[in-house]
């Protein structure tokens, strides 16, 4: 249900979209950058002393503004996120750990709302975003049995002991190869943001914006039976300025026909 009603909230969004084209409106463009924290929604109850903990990335992308007026807008915004998390064991296994940064290509679409005054204005945008996974990289720990004692520890009756009392850990940093099998390189989902924008000059305005992106698809395929979904779940500040190109468009046209004249 709760996927079902995200959907229609998209397909409203949508149908808003189409609506505003028919209205007067200013093109915006620029550059945003910021960091972000990913989640990855699933559940471990299965596993043994397992956790995953959210990991900080970064993101960079173009937005793109189509302004129908002075409170609603067309929103798109382009970009490389990175959306990294990281497994680790707690208890005896502590140490055990893998950490994974992925690196997606991403677009969203959303309609904007603002509201405030002339130079300093809030906003809203509601939309969804799809996104393809691009690469990953993976770095951890693992316990070597092939390798014993790990430290020469002859008395633990003092310390806190772990797997790698009894086995040298092996350590690995790596690119992780996408399997076509099991790794779902597509994603869709929906996103909300929240942030404030101030014009600085007449056509340049600069920015900072609070985004939440929720996966609605698996991040694997499905490849087993009674698999266990995995999604990921991102937050993100960024900073960023846009420029009205329909200013420079008409200064060029005319300094074109005076230049003709």
């Amino acid at each position: 249900m709760i996927i079902k009603s995200k959907l229609l909230l998209f397909a409203g969004i949508l149908i808003l979209t189409s609506l505003a084209f028919q209205a007067k409106a200013q093109f915006y463009v620029g550059a945003e950058a910021g960091g972000n924290q990913n989640y990855l929604i699933t559940n471990v109850s299965n596993l043994v002393s397992t956790e995953y903990v959210p990991i900080n990335g970064f993101n960079i992308g173009i937005p793109i503004e189509y302004k129908v007026n002075d409170w609603f807008s067309l929103k798109s915004t382009p970009e490389f996120m990175q959306k990294n998390y990281q497994l680790q064991r707690t208890g005896f296994y502590k140490g055990v750990y893998q950490l994974s940064k992925n690196g997606y290509l991403q677009i969203p679409l959303s309609v904007q709302f603002s509201f405030g005054g002339k130079l300093l204005k809030g906003y809203l945008n509601l939309g969804g975003y799809g996104a393809y996974w691009a690469s990953s990289h993976i770095k951890g720990a693992i316990a070597n049995p092939l390798n014993y004692p790990a430290y020469g520890t002859s008395n633990t009756a003092y310390y806190s002991v772990t797997v790698f009392d009894y086995q040298t850990p092996y350590n690995y940093d790596e690119k992780y190869q996408i399997n076509s099998t099991k790794d779902n390189r597509f994603e869709l989902g929906v996103y909300t943001g929240l942030g404030v924008s101030l014009l600085v000059a007449p056509g340049y305005k600069v920015f900072t914006e609070f985004k939440y992106y929720d996966a609605l698809t698996d991040q694997q395929k499905k490849y087993e039976l009674e698999q266990v979904p995995r999604f990921n779940e991102t937050g993100s500040i960024s900073v960023g300025f846009l420029y009205e190109l329909k200013k420079k468009l008409h200064k060029s046209k005319n300094h074109a026909a005076q230049t003709i004249n």
